[in-house]
């Protein structure tokens, strides 16, 4: 690892350890009625020109994903919700469900995350750590006001499809691997923002990890979200130029929210 990826690494992990963190969001939904907003349940729809998610590129093609949430306290920051995406070719596919809990500085979230994509017989309800498609992730998040626009995400694989050999007999074990990162708002004008991020994967006592084959940056670059007024309707877009200096990879991707 050079050095500007360990210091890079080691501030992520300073700050992680002392505060709480949730996943990165490309774009962020607007609601348009008040209708909408008193309903106790939603579903939104986004077009991605690519799909990329934690230094992964996940689909090189165009996708398009639903989430249905529902909420189950009365100020919704208690929710269950199905997501899922399909690439438009059908070579990428994936079926998830979470519970969250959401608040204005902070959000807990347990995600069981079902990319089948590569698993042509995946059964939806084999949890097996050899043979299965799932794994479930634990996210927390924190971001500070408009004063410090510093957010800071933190997420670790609790079961499933990472692990890695114990012993010549054929048995795996979990590897528990972590993903942490800080997100800074540099610029806002409007609904117009840039956002800049870093995030590195790594797990306590291994050097191979879900997201690499060592403790390392796996994921930075920059975000430009934008609020599309058009016929008084809200479309948030956003684009990101994402590079991933252990997989030596990069992409650029737009994200619509559709409604």
């Amino acid at each position: 690892m050079n050095i500007f990826s360990r210091v890079c690494l080691l501030a992520i992990l300073g700050l992680c350890l002392s505060l709480p963190g949730n996943a990165q969001e490309l774009a962020k939904k607007t609601d348009t009625t008040q209708v909408k907003k008193d309903l106790p349940f939603d579903i939104n729809l986004q077009l991605r020109s690519m799909y990329i998610w934690r230094g992964f590129r996940v689909s090189d093609g165009p996708i398009s994903d639903v989430d249905i949430n529902i909420a189950l306290t009365k100020d919704k920051a208690l929710a269950v919700g199905f997501w899922g995406g399909t690439s438009f070719n059908g070579s990428y596919k994936e079926f998830d469900y979470y519970v969250s809990y959401t608040k204005p500085n902070y959000s807990f979230s347990v995600w069981d995350v079902n990319n089948f994509s590569g698993y042509p017989n995946a059964n939806l309800f084999n949890y097996n750590p050899k043979s299965t498609s799932h794994f479930v992730d634990v996210r927390a998040g924190y971001k500070f006001g408009d004063s410090f626009p510093l957010s800071v995400d933190w997420t670790t694989i609790i079961l499933g499809r990472d692990t890695h050999p114990v012993g010549d007999n054929g048995d795996v074990k979990n590897s528990y691997s972590n993903y942490a990162e800080l997100g800074y708002r540099f610029w806002k004008y409007g609904t117009t923002e840039l956002h800049v991020f870093v995030g590195g994967g790594f797990a306590f006592g291994r050097q191979v990890n879900f997201y690499g084959s060592k403790p390392n940056v796996v994921n930075t670059g920059v975000t430009v979200n934008k609020d599309l007024v058009i016929f008084k309707y809200h479309m948030p877009i956003a684009a990101t130029a994402m590079f991933n200096p252990e997989a030596k990879i990069g992409g650029l991707s737009l994200v619509v929210n559709v409604f």
